[in-house]
């Protein structure tokens, strides 16, 4: 059965003033989460200006990062090191807490996007991974392509494994183009437009910024307006546990824990980066 649109999400602006330009799409006053995800960012720049260039920590989360045009170095208080490049995908488990931060190494286009971790998890140890372009699976058919970073999309599987069973997948249309992708049909699913338009049914195309949330079902088929090529993100899975609590860059599932992960913090448990904290 092919998922249907049940709601339409327009995404923030947070900045927009002619070097960066950014979306968040999640969370939003109506929804606090597509599956796991809680959190989901959609930025462009053309300086070496970032948004997570500075130290600063996470906790009680997973960030998944995934980079369509540009770079970054990335470095963080647990030792891990890495650069990234078009295409490449990362993954921390920030568990605990773990301060990091993203220098670009010149403009950039990409995603950042949390999951929340199980209450169980909130406080594990962090991890890190990184995934290069061409170790993502990448399923093409006329006018489409698919690349799938996360979970079982479209007869492919994704490297990262996340602790929730999760979706991630970049689908990119040739004009008019239309693409039916097998989905996993427990899982809580949406789509985020990252450029161009898609075809809408009974409704005006969807571009940039927008956030569908799809009912059930085993398919997802999506369409690119005749105008011009698109781009889209597929993301969900197993639905987050709730409640779902956040402070800045903490999400926990009760006051106590939020407390704790600012603590844990400011007291040093979590590591220290370049002085920070002081």
């Amino acid at each position: 059965m092919d998922r249907r649109i049940e709601a339409l999400l327009p995404a923030q602006r947070v900045i927009d003033d002619g070097d960066m330009l950014l979306y968040r799409a999640l969370p939003t006053p109506d929804r606090v989460s597509i599956g796991p995800f809680v959190f989901i960012d959609h930025y462009r720049h053309h300086s070496t200006r970032g948004i997570g260039d500075k130290p600063h920590p996470h906790a009680g989360i997973e960030v998944l990062s995934y980079l369509l045009e540009g770079g970054v170095e990335h470095r963080d208080s647990a030792g891990f090191h890495d650069r990234l490049g078009p295409g490449d995908a990362q993954w921390i488990r920030a568990g605990r807490g773990i301060l990091h931060a993203e220098q670009p190494l010149g403009g950039r286009h990409g995603l950042q996007l949390w999951t929340s971790l199980p209450a169980a998890q909130k406080f594990v140890e962090p991890a890190y991974a990184s995934y290069r372009a061409a170790d993502i699976p990448l399923v093409q058919a006329p006018g489409s392509r698919v690349r799938v970073i996360a979970g079982r999309v479209a007869d492919a599987e994704g490297p990262m494994g996340l602790t929730t069973p999760t979706t991630f997948a970049h689908v990119q249309l040739d004009p008019g183009a239309s693409v039916r992708l097998a989905v996993d049909d427990a899982a809580e699913l949406g789509f985020y437009v990252l450029d161009g338009a898609l075809a809408a049914p009974g409704q005006p195309s969807l571009g940039p910024g927008m956030l569908a949330i799809l009912s059930a079902g085993s398919q997802v088929t999506l369409s690119a307006a005749d105008r011009g090529p698109a781009s889209v993100a597929v993301i969900g899975g197993l639905p987050a546990e709730k409640p779902i609590l956040f402070s800045g860059p903490f999400v926990m599932d009760t006051p106590e824990h939020l407390r704790q992960a600012k603590h844990d913090y400011s007291s040093g448990k979590m590591g220290r980066l370049d002085g920070v904290p002081f």
